[in-house]
């Protein structure tokens, strides 16, 4: 049985952020090695985040003093902690910044050897005390990050959720993204995002979301396999590619030319079922197009949402509130 989202509250739990540790190699204030930095070491490979988050020249070099920065003046190495949907953590650094940098604004950073970009969205409403939502949008092929709001609505989603949350519209690099491995410069990139706007405003770790469009889709879906425990839910849009065990709403429409809904549309929602333990097959027959529904028997807090609608490569702006509410069913 499917129901509308609009008929339902979800049950959901939420993201991550990632905190900083030192970064050194060759230098005095690193110190000696132990079997138990080696075993957490080992530990932070295999789940899949770079020693370095920025690309930095240090190889597998790593320090265990939180003082020491990489030889080239870089940030800090990653080393993830238990946050996320299984965490403990409470609130970012940023929480305790009375910032006044609201509306939309320009923003560059430096991630590795690249200057980066992105546009950031913050109510004029922001109260430092609160946790917010980080909700970042990855715009389609050949477009920027103006797109998801003058293309998409995304101006709408944002007075619905008012001092909610947080919006980040970043840039690819030349209109393209790619989940080409946990070094990737794209997900290094996600990576900084989270990390430089936690430090600056009040982000809750256990409500960082992720959306795609098209391209932005395909980089989503695979983005979420590679910083699993840093992001809470996913929602695709037009796109293809998933098999992460993670909330998640897949929108594509049924006329759809370009990435086709047979079998972009099914392969991504029977992914994400499966995944998540919901029941299979999908009954897909019994979908009501035009509108947003829970699959059957997914678990409450790792449910699948699915709205076909009856239009070609777009993201339709009947969906924007089940997107928002979607989000906001995370506390």
């Amino acid at each position: 049985m499917l129901q509308l989202l609009r008929e339902r509250t979800l049950g959901i739990g939420l993201l991550v952020v990632l905190a900083m540790d030192g970064c050194g190699k060759g230098t005095d204030s690193v110190r000696e090695r132990s079997q138990e930095s080696d075993q957490a070491l080992a530990l932070t490979e295999s789940n899949g985040y770079p020693y370095c988050t920025n690309g930095s020249n240090t190889g597998r070099g790593y320090g265990w003093d939180t003082s020491v920065t990489d030889p080239i003046g870089s940030h800090s190495c990653l080393v993830p902690p238990r946050w996320g949907r299984r965490g403990t953590t409470s609130e970012s650094s940023g929480c305790q910044i009375d910032s006044h940098e609201t509306g939309v604004k320009d923003v560059t950073i430096q991630v590795g050897s690249r200057q980066r970009t992105f546009i950031r969205v913050i109510n004029p409403n922001y109260d430092h005390q609160k946790k917010h939502a980080l909700v970042i949008g990855f715009h389609g092929a050949g477009l920027d990050g103006t797109s998801p709001r003058r293309d998409h609505k995304w101006p709408l989603v944002e007075a619905m959720a008012g001092d909610e949350a947080i919006f980040l519209y970043p840039n690819g690099l030349g209109g393209r993204w790619s989940a080409d491995g946990p070094r990737g410069a794209d997900v290094l990139f996600f990576d900084e995002l989270v990390r430089v706007n936690s430090e600056a405003f009040c982000i809750d770790p256990k409500r960082v979301f992720v959306h795609g469009f098209s391209n932005g889709s395909f980089f989503v879906n695979g983005l979420v396999g590679l910083r699993q425990n840093a992001i809470r839910g996913v929602i695709s849009v037009a796109g293809a590619g998933a098999g992460t065990r993670i909330p998640a709403m897949v929108i594509h429409g049924t006329s759809d030319q370009t990435i086709g809904y047979y079998p972009n549309a099914q392969q991504t929602v029977n992914a994400y079922a499966r995944q998540n333990s919901c029941t299979i097959p999908v009954n897909f027959g019994g979908m009501k197009s035009n509108s947003c529904q829970l699959l059957a028997g997914c678990p409450a807090d790792e449910s699948v949402w699915f709205c076909p609608w009856d239009g070609n490569h777009h993201w339709p702006e009947f969906t924007l509130p089940d997107v928002w509410r979607f989000i906001a069913s995370f506390k």
